[in-house]
């Protein structure tokens, strides 16, 4: 993959949209160059996405990186690193004779409730204990004094 270059022409913003600052550094440091990037070069926070649940009504959120083996480990520490909140529960603990108990592999008629304005969908996913949902929301650090 080529490496993309943003230029910068006589301090204007770049095409794309990012900016850029220089500074001196006023005699005391080195020259600074700051650079604001645009929405298109700007990392891409974790967060909500469309949810579009395939026909067995399954889905994963398409961000959330793979993760090799069993082990939930590397999945809660990356969950943690994004500073994330999570909440889950089984749908057989909340519907009553659906279809996944006589051995259908899907979880369609189930809609879990968000359980707030917050929060946002990490997936629906088959278990051994049966489908379940995985929710999130950020956590944000409050300053106390």
């Amino acid at each position: 993959m080529p490496e993309e270059k943003i230029t910068f022409v006589n301090g204007e913003p770049s095409k794309c949209g990012c900016q850029m600052k220089f500074s001196s550094g006023g005699g005391e440091y080195s020259d600074v160059l700051y650079v604001m990037p645009c929405a298109t070069h700007s990392p891409k926070p974790f967060g909500p996405v469309e949810v579009r649940r395939d026909e067995s009504g399954w889905w994963d959120h398409p961000d959330i990186p793979s993760f090799e083996g069993e082990d939930p480990a590397p999945y809660v520490a990356w969950a943690d690193g994004q500073n994330l909140e999570r909440k889950g529960w089984r749908m057989l603990d909340e519907l009553d004779g659906h279809p996944y108990e006589n051995g259908e592999a899907h979880c369609n008629g189930w809609e879990p409730e968000s359980p707030g304005p917050d929060w946002f969908l990490m997936g629906i996913f088959d278990t051994e204990d049966g489908p379940y949902v995985n929710w999130a929301r950020r956590i944000t650090q409050q300053v106390t004094a």
